[in-house]
């Protein structure tokens, strides 16, 4: 028990406060998002219903193979259980559900982050609930645990490896570029340092593995984090409805998000946002991208010359094991166990098995990070973002996100999809 106590901070109930304002929030939201999709599909099925079985008699009529008769047979079912969902007739229009869930992309991801924003900035939060607002963030890390059950090892291989190229050309371009300015014009060392791996790698997180080896300053670690959250804000909302207009698929739509938006938390939210393919392919990149971490950081000590820093605490391995995501592990073991197959486990399209109820269960984590994001982003905080410093890294930033999209759709979406393997 002494254990299990040590490992619990003495003052854990600051947080429910906060917590329990992300969960209620997340609650509302995920039954609107519910609403809405019910409708929006429940319209498209009134419209599709008298087509398909149009077409299923016309398929009879010129004695189509059994197989494709079966699927759309499937489909119809499918639409049907749409439109009894909402007690409909075939013909029945609900035209607001689709313009607000399709067309607007009013969903869970949206609704969480706008709302947030507004609540935070027009309303204003007690400060009571601002610590549990700000632990419900790196709750979408065990989302991401979960969605190792959508993947396998071919998947890593391809997809991971198509990342991992991808990742460490933009990594290392960037942070040298970014560095390799901010030193010519004169930004102090900490500033650059951490300014280029977090415009590198995976924003936030290797702000805070860089900064005690190019020892930032808090201020200019401020600068810093509001310069790669501004950023990413702006790209998070930006970049769906550019993918769309631009017509890029989800695949690709994900490996972009990847490259481009800085914080793991905004660019799964962005992915998740553009669809189901766009968030499997950016979760996979994405953990391609942070386990370059530990790398940015010796990358850093190698450009600024750091050869006096003390050796033992810079050294290969200790960087790594020191500034490893964990996390990750957990990722490629749900990974290693869907490759497996076992019967036991099921999938996570087969209901009522231990895979299926895992990945029942990832969009709260990610309902419950994202409420916290929203509620948690201060446009106040954001402009304190450091002026030169500010322009480099965003400028990069911006070179990195067009840069990303002209790669992503060179390299096309055969490369960048995730099949399952169930």
């Amino acid at each position: 028990m002494s254990f299990v106590g040590s490992m619990i901070t003495s003052d854990w109930k600051k947080f429910i406060p906060g917590l329990l304002l992300c969960a209620v929030f997340a609650f509302v939201v995920m039954n609107i998002h519910h609403l809405l999709a019910t409708y929006h599909k429940a319209d498209a099925a009134s419209v599709k219903i008298p087509v398909i079985k149009q077409k299923i008699a016309s398929l009879e009529k010129q004695g189509a193979p059994a197989p494709e008769l079966a699927s759309l047979t499937h489909k119809l079912h499918q639409y049907q259980k749409a439109l009894s969902h909402v007690n409909g007739k075939v013909g029945q229009r609900w035209k607001w559900g689709t313009f607000l869930y399709e067309t607007c992309q009013f969903k869970y991801v949206a609704m969480l982050l706008i709302g947030g924003i507004l609540i935070r900035n027009l309303i204003g939060i007690p400060k009571i609930f601002l610590p549990g607002i700000g632990i419900a963030r790196p709750l979408i890390k065990p989302g991401i645990i979960i969605l190792g059950v959508h993947y396998i090892w071919s998947d890593v291989v391809k997809v991971g490896g198509t990342g991992l190229v991808l990742t460490a050309v933009f990594i290392f371009g960037t942070a040298l570029t970014v560095m390799y300015i901010c030193k010519r014009k004169g930004v102090s060392d900490g500033l650059g340092g951490i300014m280029g791996a977090g415009t590198g790698v995976c924003g936030v997180s290797a702000i805070i593995a860089t900064a005690p080896v190019v020892k930032a300053k808090p201020l200019e670690m401020a600068y810093a984090i509001g310069t790669i959250l501004l950023f990413g804000t702006l790209m998070l909302f930006v970049m769906p409805y550019l993918g769309q207009w631009l017509h890029i698929s989800q695949p690709q739509f994900g490996a972009w998000a990847a490259i481009a938006i800085l914080n793991t938390a905004q660019l799964i939210a962005a992915a998740e946002w553009y669809g189901d393919e766009a968030r499997n392919t950016a979760v996979l990149i994405n953990a391609a991208r942070i386990m370059l971490i530990p790398f940015i950081v010796m990358y850093t000590v190698w450009f600024y010359g750091l050869k006096d820093a003390n050796k033992e605490s810079l050294g290969v391995w200790n960087t790594i094991k020191s500034k490893f995501p964990v996390f990750i592990l957990g990722f490629f073991a749900l990974v290693l166990l869907n490759s497996i197959n076992i019967p036991a486990l099921g999938g996570p399209k087969e209901a009522g098995t231990p895979f299926w109820a895992m990945n029942a269960v990832y969009k709260w984590f990610f309902a419950l990070g994202f409420a916290g994001i929203g509620l948690s982003i201060s446009i106040d905080d954001m402009k304190k973002s450091g002026g030169l410093a500010f322009l480099i890294g965003s400028g990069a930033a911006t070179a990195k996100m067009l840069l990303g999209l002209v790669a992503v759709v060179i390299i096309g979406t055969t490369l960048l999809q995730v099949t399952g393997g169930h």
